[in-house]
């Protein structure tokens, strides 16, 4: 099989035409480092939704934390395998978490629990526990970050008056 172009000499090469791009005006963020931190962060609570609700239970704690939710629940549920809203927020307040009522029911929806459902199991009980852990640890670990950020763009706001 032969090649008929090969025979005709040197290509012609194309666009040669005088066209010129017209000019884009450049594009700036306001504020990118905080655009970017906003980004991270619901990535991150994406990331730690998925974790939670996917990894098994005892990947997510020690044994020795295991036991201790356990021997918690088993308190609130009086032998019972389930217990009721009021016992995890009773049971949550016992560790220092906090939760409004609204957060409380998009962490339990996040599980597949509906509003209308009384009780909660063990499981999704420890699923909450790591996922409100999870939130408050990214809340801790970033509140010296955030608070620099905060001063430094209010100190720039000064300085621009």
């Amino acid at each position: 099989m032969v090649d008929e172009d090969s025979d005709k000499g040197p290509k012609k090469p194309y666009f040669t035409d005088n066209y010129k791009l017209p000019s884009i005006p450049e594009l700036k963020l306001s504020d990118p480092t905080r655009l970017l931190e906003k980004a991270m962060e619901r990535t991150k609570q994406e990331r730690a939704t998925y974790r939670v609700q996917h990894i098994p239970i005892e990947e997510m704690f020690t044994k020795q934390e295991l036991m201790d939710l356990k021997n918690a629940f088993e308190l609130e549920s009086k032998g019972e395998a389930f217990i009721t809203l009021d016992s995890l927020t009773a049971i949550f307040a016992g560790m220092q978490i906090f939760p409004t009522q609204e957060q409380l029911y998009a962490i339990l929806e996040t599980f597949g629990k509906r509003d209308d459902e009384e009780y909660v199991s063990f499981e999704v009980f420890a699923r909450s526990v790591a996922l409100m852990l999870e939130e408050y640890q990214e809340k801790v670990s970033t509140s010296s970050q955030q608070n620099y950020g905060d001063q430094q763009y209010m100190d720039e706001e000064i300085s621009e008056n």
